[in-house]
Parts: C-alpha cells; sequence; structure tokens
C-alpha cells in the first residue's frame, strides 16, 4: 500500500480529448497568459480570485512569475496546474489545477478552473474537469478530488452539479475570494466513483 503514497515516477505533461488539451505551463506562455486575464479579470475572475494571484492581472511579469511558481511545484509534486486550451488552435481558453495535493493518510487534492472571459458558455470547463479528474486518479492515483465553491459563484456551481458530484456541505466563511472571506460549498468525489463513473463522464463531457 506504501508504494501507492508515493508520486509517480513519470508524469504526463498533458490529456486531452477530441476538443481540448490540458497541458503543462511553459515560460513562453506569459504573454498569452497576461492578454487573457487583462480581458477576462474585472467582472469575471476578480470576485472568485484568491489574493495575489491576479492582482496584477494583464501583466506580463505577473503572468511569467505564476508560471515559474507553477512550474516549480510540478517539479516537486505539491501541484500540477494545466492550461485548457483548443485542440485544434492551441490557444488558451482557460486554466485548471490540482493543487495541495496531500499523499499518504488522505491521499487526496484540491482542484480549482477558470475559464477566460472570451470562451464561457462553451462547457470548456466542465470537459477540462473530467479530464483533470482523469489525471489525478488514473494518472497520480489520488483517492480523494475536493472542489470549493462559492455558493454565489453560479457558473462554477453548474459544473459539478451538471456531472453530479457529492455535495457535502457549507464552509462558513471558508474562502479568502476577492476582498473578503466567503462561504464555499464542498463538493467531492473519490477514486471508486470515478471508476464506477469514469465511461459516463467520458463519452458524455469529454470524448
Amino acid at each position: 500500500m506504501l508504494d501507492a503514497f508515493r508520486v509517480p515516477e513519470r508524469v504526463p505533461k498533458s490529456i486531452g480529448s477530441e476538443r481540448l488539451i490540458l497541458r503543462q505551463y511553459r515560460t513562453t506562455d506569459a504573454d498569452a497568459l497576461a492578454e487573457l486575464l487583462a480581458v477576462s479579470f474585472k467582472d469575471h475572475l476578480e470576485p472568485w480570485s484568491p489574493p495575489g494571484m491576479m492582482q496584477e492581472a494583464g501583466e506580463r511579469r505577473a503572468a511569467r512569475e505564476h508560471i515559474l511558481m507553477a512550474l516549480d511545484k510540478w517539479d516537486d509534486g505539491s501541484d500540477y496546474r494545466f492550461f485548457i486550451t483548443r485542440r485544434e488552435t492551441g490557444e488558451i481558453v482557460g486554466q485548471i489545477g490540482l493543487t495541495q495535493i496531500v499523499r499518504g493518510v488522505s491521499h487526496s487534492c484540491f482542484i480549482g478552473y477558470w475559464i477566460g472571459l472570451p470562451y464561457v458558455r462553451q462547457a470548456y470547463a466542465t470537459e477540462a474537469l473530467v479530464l483533470a479528474m482523469e489525471f489525478a486518479f488514473d494518472v497520480l492515483k489520488l483517492h480523494r478530488i475536493t472542489l470549493w465553491i462559492s455558493p454565489e459563484n453560479e457558473p462554477s456551481l453548474k459544473i459539478p452539479s451538471k456531472l453530479g458530484l457529492r455535495f457535502e456541505g457549507t464552509a462558513l466563511r471558508g474562502l479568502f475570494l476577492g476582498d473578503h472571506w466567503q462561504d464555499t460549498h464542498i463538493y467531492a468525489v473519490t477514486s471508486e466513483e470515478w471508476i464506477e463513473r469514469k465511461e459516463e463522464w467520458r463519452k458524455k463531457f469529454a470524448p
């Protein structure tokens, strides 16, 4: 059992569907990330953003620093962050991350995601979440995934609801997002549930 708790020796840098590819960050993505954040931050991402992460949205230097931090965490196996890209064009439409990975006693992670404003309402986040779950369970061999979403973030709440992920309750003032503490709804899925439903989810949402 202890072997199952170890970081995999080989972790692929991408995973895809017919429409999307989730891929590891590259330092050359700084300009594209800055441009996407510049048009997406205010009135779209700002209310749900953690402090510091996007305070300088649209600035290439801040985007590059974010990418370098993410690459360091990828290398040490504590976070795996992906750009959500269109397979056909390669353009970045958003981001999804498996973060705060804990191996051993809980063998789990959190998943967070965002879609750039020009690309909303195209089911990219749902598709990306299914791919991220596949990466977490089939590649990293984790046991549990948790999503924390503000009750006011209606677009994000639709995604676990659409997939039928288990609602576990509400953490009062659980996350500091935007500029204040917010309650967060908690959704979760375990590897047992993934095994039972992954063919359904892949076929329906991420073929």
